[in-house]
């Protein structure tokens, strides 16, 4: 578990060695290739370049989503203009940094890695599986997150109160339509 920090602000959820220690089968068997473009010739510094884009992406869509716009109306940040959401700050992530580790790695895989190496002629390989599997990853650790709002420090104090957590339940009843919960894993 590693927040990668430089000049006091959060780069990146996870390091090189984070994402080994996920699925290291995937840079042995598949000898990846740093694609020349890219402008890096190690693989660890290419990865861990993945891995903040990867963070930059997890914290727009934290601000992009209306989870986000609540959260800040509960906290008393009022916002009157969607142009003007204040920015979702990973640097008041006091709590659950585990968890923002995997989310980080787990879309460097499913966005960056693995279509790199997939073979998506046919929808049953190997590596599209793999895909698959860490979108559903990811999106059941981001849902999480946003559910069971208990590690953001909103004023910044440096510790979170009773006041800043928010835990979004959903309503139980009979239905034949299906059902919304969220699933912990």
């Amino acid at each position: 578990m590693a927040f990668i920090t430089v000049g006091g602000s959060v780069t990146s959820y996870a390091e090189y060695t984070d994402l080994l220690q996920k699925d290291q089968r995937i840079l042995e068997s598949n000898e990846l290739v740093v694609p020349a473009e890219s402008g890096f010739t190690d693989v660890t510094d290419f990865i861990e370049d993945l891995l903040t884009k990867s963070t930059d992406r997890i914290n727009t869509k934290i601000k992009a989503s209306a989870w986000w716009r609540g959260y800040l109306n509960y906290t008393g940040t009022t916002v009157s203009d969607p142009a003007l959401v204040p920015d979702f700050n990973p640097n008041r992530i006091k709590t659950r940094k585990q968890d923002f580790t995997d989310a980080c790695v787990y879309y460097c895989f499913k966005e960056y890695l693995l279509p790199l190496i997939a073979d998506f002629s046919t929808e049953d390989s190997a590596e599209v599986q793999k895909i698959k599997y860490y979108d559903q990853k990811f999106n059941d650790i981001f849902n999480e997150l946003l559910d069971m709002a208990d590690w953001y420090d909103a004023d910044g104090d440096g510790t979170v109160e009773d006041a800043e957590k928010v835990y979004s339940y959903q309503p139980v009843r009979r239905t034949r339509r299906r059902m919304t919960v969220t699933k912990v894993r």
